[in-house]
């Protein structure tokens, strides 16, 4: 039924094969773009100035500075300051001196020429004002002197977006399927120029394709089984857009931002993960997965990436224009789906990074911590340390009398290091003191308790909550250790101390941190090897959902009570930001999950103090 939509779509769309049709790409140059580019055309000087006729002090001087594009109807409006001088020098010296300051203005129209790609302006008017932008009256000859000369330094502009227009075709060429891949190049070098139109944020240019021919699988590939070999080259592909997403973002984390456009950045990245992460465990990967991920992010982001990256110049202005043109491009092209069968690859996202940084750029997938990602997240700084242990990753341990000759925690001895909030290095020995006992759990859960009291203790003396909701989040980092792990950060195999580790191999530890997600934000080894460590990551997590969604300042959000306050943070700590609106929906549908009533199981455990049931998971006599 899919294919035959897909294949009624291709119809609508295209008609027959035989006869040619037009695929319409959008170009967008916003005026902050727009601005950039003219900038390294006609403003070269200092402060993006441009001295015309002299230079600035001199008897005779005609420049201009600090260009600004706007709209004006169908138009374009070009302001920019102006400074004219004139006198006579005689004898080193400047006699009768005239000069005016002021802003000039310009209405121009955009013309784009098809064939090369170059966009130009053509002035129909123009007008002057005052520094305060009244409207200005000079003296003829001062025009007269002026506006010749200006007028042929702005026609001699033209923008070259032949680069971009290039590296778009070149990303999206390899990204058809093989059987498409023949008429999908004829299309792409059939590539021309459209229409151009002003609109009230920039100039949009089409870009048109001539096509004839499209591969259109009647069984089609993307939904076959995925053998074992090709579910690892998803993983090994999602690596790769995972580690590009954090460099788009790592782009605009580090500048000014608005809180909403902070707390936007955070959610699509940590959605993302969480999204991968559930495809993973319900084992329904599917080839295009990270191709729709691409396309829902851009979505998402596009708007202020322009915003952001187009507000100041750069060197790697047009990369940022073949960005922009590629990644609309495919969303244009993501809406024929199989018919063009259209998959991201690792070398596509590596010519993405390279459009974005104006070189090549390599996306390793590696588990340093990042400090621009804690700094999104608006977590505490901590000293980045690295393991001396190369690529080694210790999986397991021998307990005491397993080998003799082997002291059993030398193994792990690189992999432990200085704690994020403390001056201490933890003592390796201390590892046996968190093997769950075959008597006295429940002193052994009162132990754990106390990690998680010391941990929950530091995040609320760095954080903001609120103090009326300091015990209700002690009482929830509680409950979610015992939902989340039944308080252990190790388990015992045979004659091995091993980390416990999810069902699905994704989440590690007493408060179960899935290392996928949180890449990055925290040290995997020590998430690991550390309860205090795992214990105090789990704490900062619960927090960051519960001050970023569930509050608003110190109030409670809308729709929000008080009473669901730990049910809404846990949905979020198992399943990302997305969460926050389904949980809601499900609270009043009244279909909740079954961990939504479990969760809430353990959360009356501890309110009520009934610490004998640890026994349940835990064992003991």
């Amino acid at each position: 039924m899919k294919l035959y939509i897909y294949s009624l779509l291709f119809l609508l769309l295209f008609g027959s094969a035989a006869r040619a049709q037009q695929v319409i790409l959008p170009m967008t140059l916003d005026h902050k773009l727009l601005t950039s580019l003219i900038v390294r055309e006609a403003f070269p000087g200092k402060n993006n100035s441009a001295a015309i006729v002299g230079r600035q002090g001199e008897c005779t001087y005609l420049g201009i500075s600090e260009p600004k594009f706007s709209s004006a109807g169908k138009n374009v409006r070009l302001d920019m300051r102006l400074v004219i001088r004139l006198g006579t020098e005689l004898a080193g010296e400047c006699l009768v001196p005239v000069e005016w300051q002021g802003y000039l203005s310009l209405i121009q129209q955009p013309v784009f020429d098809s064939r090369t790609f170059t966009l130009s302006f053509r002035t129909i008017d123009s007008s002057l004002s005052t520094l305060s932008r009244q409207p200005a009256q000079i003296a003829n000859f001062l025009w007269e002197f002026a506006k010749p000369r200006v007028s042929e330094h702005l026609s001699r502009v033209r923008l070259n977006l032949a680069p971009p227009v290039r590296d778009m075709r070149d990303f999206l060429a390899p990204l058809f399927h093989e059987q498409s891949r023949k008429a999908t190049q004829a299309m792409l070098d059939s590539l021309h120029g459209g229409r151009i139109a002003v609109t009230k944020d920039g100039v949009e240019v089409e870009l048109l394709a001539e096509v004839e021919e499209i591969y259109a699988p009647v069984d089609s590939e993307l939904y076959s089984t995925i053998s074992p070999a090709e579910h690892k080259r998803l993983i090994q592909l999602w690596e790769t857009w995972d580690v590009f997403l954090v460099r788009l973002i790592s782009l605009l984390a580090s500048e000014p931002l608005t809180p909403e456009d902070r707390l936007l950045l955070a959610d699509v990245l940590l959605d993302t993960r969480h999204a991968f992460a559930a495809a993973l465990e319900a084992n329904n990967l599917e080839k295009d997965f990270v191709r729709q991920q691409f396309i829902r992010v851009w979505r998402n982001l596009a708007p202020m990436f322009r915003r952001q990256l187009y507000a100041k110049p750069s060197e790697n202005t047009l990369g940022y224009l073949a960005f922009f043109t590629a990644a609309d491009a495919l969303l244009v092209l993501d809406q024929m789906g199989p018919t063009f069968g259209i998959e991201i690859s690792e070398q596509g996202l590596l010519r993405l990074a390279a459009m974005l940084t104006g070189r090549e750029t390599p996306l390793p997938y590696n588990l340093e911590v990042d400090p621009i990602l804690r700094k999104l997240l608006q977590l505490p700084s901590v000293e980045i340390l690295s393991p001396d242990g190369g690529d080694d990753e210790i999986l397991e341990i021998d307990l005491p009398g397993a080998k003799d000759d082997i002291d059993p925690f030398t193994r792990i001895s690189n992999f432990i290091f200085t704690s994020a909030y403390a001056a201490d290095t933890p003592q390796l020995a201390d590892l046996l003191e968190w093997r769950v006992p075959e008597d006295g759990v429940v002193e052994y859960a009162a132990r754990v308790r106390g990690v998680l009291a010391e941990a929950t203790s530091v995040v609320l003396a760095k954080q903001q909550q609120p103090e009326n909701l300091h015990g209700l989040f002690r009482t929830m980092i509680v409950a979610i250790a015992w939902q989340e792990s039944c308080f252990r950060q190790f388990v015992e195999r045979g004659k091995k101390l091993t980390f416990l580790l999810s069902y699905n191999q994704t989440s590690v530890g007493v408060m179960q941190i899935n290392e996928r997600v949180w890449r990055g934000v925290y040290d995997r080894n020590k998430l690991r090897w550390d309860i205090r460590y795992n214990a105090l990551a789990g704490c900062e997590i619960a927090d960051l959902y519960l001050r970023r969604h569930a509050l608003q300042g110190k109030a409670l959000a809308p729709g929000v009570k008080a009473e669901l306050l730990p049910a809404i943070v846990y949905a979020m700590y198992n399943g990302g930001p997305g969460q926050y609106e389904k949980f809601l929906a499900r609270q009043k549908s009244g279909k909740t999950f079954p961990s939504d009533k479990l969760f809430a199981e353990k959360l009356k455990w501890v309110e009520k103090r009934d610490w004998e049931r640890i026994e349940e998971c835990l064992g003991g006599g």
